[in-house]
């Protein structure tokens, strides 16, 4: 049977210490003040912010950041955070490591080829490149109307989404006055359309006038067609 002085001395064996522990714990915060347990952070949302505030924001709550690659994201401006590890609010120890990626912008592409396509086509494939038509410049040219002669920058060229595509469009082939024919015998009035840019369309005869001669003309004389154009003649065919 325990006897009661032995209780006694247990009891006072642990009060004793208890009262060291004590004064063990004051001692130990006197010489190391800061918090025995390490101070946990949340990690803050990055993604949109530029890489260097992310970096700012990490040192100022007690964490590390490394930037650990560049990636390509159409939805993030270049320069800024594109994904993050570990997630936002997570809670990590002072003097963690967060690992940032920064976005180098939307990825390049390339730009087609929409020369010798209408207009209307080409836009259609311009845009779905990701690119946008700027300026358009019209010239002379043998293509028909609207067509496309020439892109800037050319197909192949690397380009940033959005970019703006300056495109050289036919106007037509060039447009020439038709000369005043009628009179004028078949020969001689074909030589006139040749050096107008011209030739002899339709002929057709009508049993009046003199023979051999031009009577009538369509498109009329002084009307403005594309070169190359014929001429439709009606002649003469009654003997003289």
């Amino acid at each position: 049977m325990i006897s009661l002085a032995h209780h006694r001395r247990v009891l006072t064996l642990l009060a004793f210490i208890a009262t060291a522990a004590a004064a063990g714990y004051l001692v130990t915060c006197a010489i190391f003040p800061s918090p025995l347990l390490p101070k946990s952070v949340l990690v803050p949302a990055f993604r949109g912010v530029p890489a260097e505030a992310a970096v700012a924001d990490l040192l100022r709550l007690g964490l590390r950041a490394k930037l650990a690659d560049t990636v390509a994201d159409p939805l993030v401006s270049a320069g800024m955070v594109a994904w993050q590890s570990p997630a936002p609010e997570t809670a990590l120890p002072e003097g963690a490591v967060v690992r940032l990626g920064v976005s180098s912008g939307a990825p390049l592409v390339s730009m087609p080829d929409v020369t010798d396509l209408d207009l209307g086509t080409a836009r259609l494939v311009i845009e779905a490149a990701g690119l946008k038509i700027g300026r358009i410049d019209t010239t002379r040219n043998d293509l028909d109307l609207g067509t496309v002669i020439v892109t800037a920058p050319s197909a192949g060229t690397t380009l940033h989404p959005g970019e703006f595509i300056r495109l050289g469009v036919s106007s037509g082939p060039p447009s020439v006055r038709v000369p005043e024919l009628i009179g004028l015998t078949v020969s001689a009035a074909r030589d006139r359309l040749a050096a107008a840019g011209l030739r002899v369309g339709l002929l057709e005869q009508r049993l009046e006038g003199k023979a051999g001669t031009v009577l009538a003309q369509h498109p009329a004389s002084g009307e403005m067609v594309t070169k190359e154009s014929g001429v439709n003649l009606t002649i003469s065919g009654t003997l003289p």
